[in-house]
């Protein structure tokens, strides 16, 4: 195998526990019984935050009281694997597996599949394919119609170099999910395996396009370029490579130091604003969603959430946000602003001015605010008090060029009206 080969691999360990963080965060508790309680879901919660050691608390705590709450039971394993004690990790889904193979056993078929693929996943990653693969065939007699089985399975394959058997399981994966990137990366990787550098180069494009972020797509990608003699394209790729590969370890440096701190306001925020340079808006936003969480008092966080959906045009998604903020702090004069907006541009001229009103009655010479009075003004057609706004503005900033333009239009109109 070449160096390239061995890159792809030990990042795919690296980011190994994606599809297990997934499967845990979109588990459902399975039946609705007494031990589903609030403290099962406070949990999850901690795993959402990626307050692990709090997680395992509070799931040890249901288990010492329900020892077969197979749900419980679930969630720990993944805490153990999300910590990389993978031996705890074992131990514990293999208690499920125990329990669904008892007399009157409850366990969902949805769970013990999952079961067999988290079991699986961490298989691979301790390089066990011979055991990896029973429990992956295991996952997918459970649950065929999850494509995250059959993926799982290719996977194996491809590093056991059985390619025409991954080619037939990723197949499968993409008849389930067509928008499954990883898939098309390996099929990428073992194009190239074959010699066929063409078919690896659509294959590495459509990953790219599907999921941008992973930087193992654009070295493969260059070097297929290279086998093509197209030295140009593949100069760009492992610029792109580069580029990728310093914004994950830039993230991967601050996620590991909040796993330790993770009220760190600092922190998170600058993860966040790293998200956004690079235009990943979905991990800003869960980067946000987190921050706000963990600290629902503090008015940054739904400030910045506010401002990212002003930025992508969706006011509808960022007024809850600012409606935080001027709950949480009165005086935040830019917020009053921003509602004054948001509800401009959604035709909620009542909501708009009362906002407006308020930041004008905080900071009588904030001219910003005259100016959003002045747009419901005459978007109602309230030309008079349009002009009045304006010329205020005039007196307080004589500069305004915008003002003295718009007040001429106005006046303007206003002759034109009167004339009829």
């Amino acid at each position: 195998m070449d160096a390239g080969y061995q890159r792809h691999q030990m990042f795919a360990k690296r980011v190994c526990g994606v599809l297990i963080l997934t499967t845990f965060l979109l588990l459902i508790p399975s039946v609705n019984s007494a031990e589903n309680t609030p403290a099962f879901q406070e949990g999850v919660e901690y795993v959402k935050l990626r307050r692990y050691p709090q997680a395992v608390d509070t799931f040890k705590s249901i288990l010492s009281e329900h020892p077969t709450h197979v749900d419980a039971l679930f969630q720990l394993a993944n805490v153990y694997k999300l910590q990389d004690e993978l031996e705890l990790a074992i131990q514990t889904f293999n208690k499920i597996l125990s329990i669904a193979g008892s007399e009157n056993a409850a366990t969902p078929e949805r769970l013990y599949g999952l079961t067999h693929l988290a079991l699986s996943e961490i298989y691979c990653k301790q390089s066990k394919l011979d055991t990896a693969e029973q429990h992956a065939k295991a996952a997918v007699q459970s649950r065929p119609s999850d494509a995250d089985t059959h993926y799982r399975l290719g996977y194996i394959y491809t590093h056991q170099a059985k390619f025409d058997a991954a080619l037939a399981a990723f197949k499968r994966t993409l008849a389930r999910n067509p928008d499954f990137p990883e898939v098309y990366e390996w099929l990428g990787l073992i194009a190239l395996m074959r010699n066929n550098p063409q078919q690896a180069v659509t294959h590495y494009q459509t990953a790219i396009q599907k999921k941008p972020y992973v930087q193992s797509a654009y070295y493969n990608l260059a070097k297929a370029y290279r086998l093509l003699g197209n030295t140009q394209a593949a100069t760009e790729q492992l610029k792109r490579f580069h580029q990728m590969k310093t914004y994950y370890d830039r993230t991967y440096a601050i996620e590991g130091a909040l796993a330790e701190e993770p009220m760190n306001t600092t922190l998170r925020l600058k993860l966040a604003e790293i998200h956004l340079e690079h235009k990943h808006i979905s991990a800003a936003v869960a980067t946000y969603q987190i921050l706000i969480q963990l600290q629902p008092n503090l008015t940054i966080g739904y400030d910045k959430l506010g401002r990212l959906y002003m930025n992508l045009n969706m006011p509808q998604h960022a007024i809850p946000f600012f409606q935080k903020v001027v709950e949480l702090n009165p005086d935040a004069v830019e917020s009053h602003v921003r509602l004054g907006w948001l509800y401009t541009k959604s035709k909620m001229f009542d909501k708009a001015e009362s906002h407006l009103q308020t930041a004008i009655q905080k900071m009588p010479q904030l001219s910003l605010a005259y100016h959003g009075l002045a747009e419901i003004y005459t978007q109602q057609g309230h030309i008079q008090k349009a002009i009045d706004v304006y010329q205020h503005i005039t007196k307080i900033e004589p500069d305004d060029a915008d003002a003295r333009k718009a007040l001429h239009d106005l006046e303007r109109l206003k002759r034109s009206q009167t004339q009829r």
